[in-house]
């Protein structure tokens, strides 16, 4: 477990994923990949009929490779997660926190390569077992980990029940710019820490007339009057 502050002050609790977990996420992607590739294989004899077989046979091919080296880099750079990866609730990110960058998940994934040896990821699976962060090599060289999707919220963070209930009509007309960042307020309130939380809410004394706890509450309120209005 690895506990970091985002750069918007959102306090959370990153659990990495164990290679039982990732192994079966991969061989979902591997099913997928197999369907792609299947599909492309009667792409290719649509092709062949138009452009000939030959042509058609390079098209696959330039297909193949495509999908073989950037379908989890695609996908994890702009979805966060693989279709595997999301079916058992993981996400790959850097080791700070933030989304995984494009050279990095090329990189980790290019890797594999070398994770696989000598055979069936066990140079990967022994990386796995001896970080803490179960990282393999391209993990390791990459700087990112596969963590499970959901953050754990840091003790403390949570409002109490009952505090999110009701709505809160803002007292004065609000731009535009405003709203929305009232609304992001709202929204992001369930991972901030209690002192962070209220620092924000210090910025809308103005609008709420109060601070402290009471201030996070009637503005969260105007986030969700805004919200549903």
């Amino acid at each position: 477990m690895q506990r970091i502050e985002l750069a918007s002050g959102a306090e959370v609790e990153l659990h990495p994923a164990g290679p039982l977990v990732r192994a079966s996420a991969w061989i979902i992607d591997g099913l997928w990949i197999i369907l792609l590739s299947i599909i492309l294989s009667l792409l290719r004899l649509l092709l062949a009929l138009v452009i000939g077989a030959e042509a058609g046979t390079g098209a696959q091919l330039v297909m193949l490779f495509l999908l073989t080296w950037f379908y989890r880099v695609f996908f994890e750079v702009r979805r966060g997660a693989t279709p595997g990866q999301k079916a058992k609730g993981l996400r790959v990110v850097m080791t700070s926190g933030a989304p995984i960058t494009w050279p990095a998940s090329l990189l980790r994934n290019v890797l594999r390569v070398a994770d696989w040896l000598p055979f069936a990821y066990l140079t990967g699976l022994i990386s796995c077992l001896m970080t803490r962060r179960f990282q393999r090599l391209g993990d390791l060289v990459a700087d990112t980990m596969v963590v499970y999707a959901t953050p754990a919220l840091s003790p403390g963070s949570l409002i109490p029940d009952g505090s999110w209930e009701g709505a809160l009509p803002p007292p004065v007309p609000l731009s535009r710019e405003e709203r929305a960042a009232i609304v992001h307020y709202s929204e992001r309130l369930p991972m901030w820490s209690a002192s962070r939380r209220e620092e924000l809410a210090a910025h809308a004394r103005e609008l709420t007339g109060t601070d402290g706890r009471e201030g996070v509450l009637r503005l969260n309120a105007m986030g969700r009057w805004l919200r549903e209005s």
